[in-house]
């Protein structure tokens, strides 16, 4: 016997696996939500990275991290605010290439800026800490930002 949840589950492919299902229900989460989920998982790897960079620069090592981990960090929560721009259908590309162009161009003229300045941040590795946090930012931010199906319902059966 067929019941409504499973005809429910078959009509929404994402359901059929619980990651889909996970990544639903955080697409439809409020902003600050989604906002200190990508916080949380920079300052999570961060957490993989800090011993490295400690054992590599001591302090300083620990401290240009921190900078890397926080300027992606600024470039993905303000594409994270962008981002319903490209939800409505007259504005679609404008959304994506503001999202995009915060996304990249934060960190990255930050951390260029950083560089050609030079001193401590620009010795311990500010450029390589930024190719270690941008792909987690860049894949975390894309994971929330994107639509994955209707709304979820409260459970109740609307009949």
């Amino acid at each position: 016997m067929e019941t409504r949840q499973t005809r429910a589950a078959f009509d929404r492919p994402e359901m059929n696996h619980p990651m889909g299902a996970w990544f639903a229900n955080l697409s439809h989460r409020s902003l600050p939500t989604r906002g200190m989920i990508l916080g949380l998982v920079v300052l999570g790897a961060y957490g993989l990275v800090a011993p490295v960079a400690g054992l590599l620069s001591g302090s300083a090592g620990l401290w240009t991290a921190a900078a890397a981990a926080v300027f992606c960090l600024a470039g993905a929560e303000v594409a994270l605010l962008v981002n319903p721009l490209s939800h409505r259908p007259k504005r679609a590309l404008l959304g994506m290439l503001l999202g995009m162009a915060a996304r990249m161009g934060i960190p990255l003229g930050l951390g260029l800026g950083c560089h050609v300045q030079g001193g401590v941040l620009a010795q311990t590795g500010l450029l390589y800490y930024l190719l270690v946090f941008y792909p987690v930012t860049l894949g975390v931010e894309t994971a929330l930002s994107l639509p994955h199906g209707p709304q979820p319902t409260s459970g109740r059966d609307p009949s």
